[in-house]
């Protein structure tokens, strides 16, 4: 074989084996774009804009509040059901198949009154992505979040954002100084004219 014929076919191979590897990360790469496009075409939804999403994706991104490094919310109304009965089942295996096997359901819920939650997680190394989606009657919410689980529970322990504390773990102490401070003796009042 020529040196031209032997390169062609390592290209063609290689193409194929990117082809192929590419095709598997676009199928199960984005799982909140999978649900919001069935969510979309399946129910012919319409996504309601909202305001200063952007600005607040941003500071997240920059301030990382209680270990939380991204999310991501789209928020739909008008969904239109054959049958609300078939739902789980739909959105069940829509989930399965869009999901890759590092992802493990965590929550699923279906109430009588037809609301549904769908909770999946995974590990991305220290940190751990978690896809939630609601649906309730006509309107349905994902939620798509990355973040930080140490820094969650530092967040949880005290309480603050921008150096500013959330919580009453200062006036807790300051209030538990004040009650074992031994008691002061009430001052003797003249009584003498």
């Amino acid at each position: 074989m020529t040196r031209i014929k032997k390169l062609l076919i390592i290209s063609v191979l290689a193409a194929l084996v990117i082809s192929v590897f590419a095709a598997n990360a676009a199928a199960r790469g984005n799982e909140f774009d999978a649900v919001c496009d069935h969510i979309e075409d399946k129910y012919q939804a319409k996504k309601v804009k909202i305001p200063f999403l952007w600005l607040a994706r941003a500071v997240v991104g920059i301030a990382r509040p209680a270990g939380v490094k991204a999310f991501k919310v789209t928020i739909y109304r008008d969904l239109k059901f054959d049958d609300i009965r078939v739902l789980n089942d739909e959105m069940r295996t829509m989930m399965r198949d869009s999901f890759g096997e590092e992802w493990s359901p965590l929550l699923r819920v279906r109430s009588s009154t037809g609301e549904h939650v769908y909770m999946n997680m995974r590990e991305a190394g220290k940190n751990v992505k978690v896809l939630l989606v609601t649906i309730q009657k006509d309107e349905a919410v994902v939620v798509r979040a990355k973040f930080n689980p140490d820094k969650l529970v530092e967040f949880l322990d005290n309480p603050r954002i921008f150096g500013i504390s959330l919580g009453d773990r200062e006036r807790g102490d300051e209030q538990k100084q004040i009650e074992e401070a031994p008691p002061k003796e009430p001052a003797l009042e003249n009584t003498t004219n």
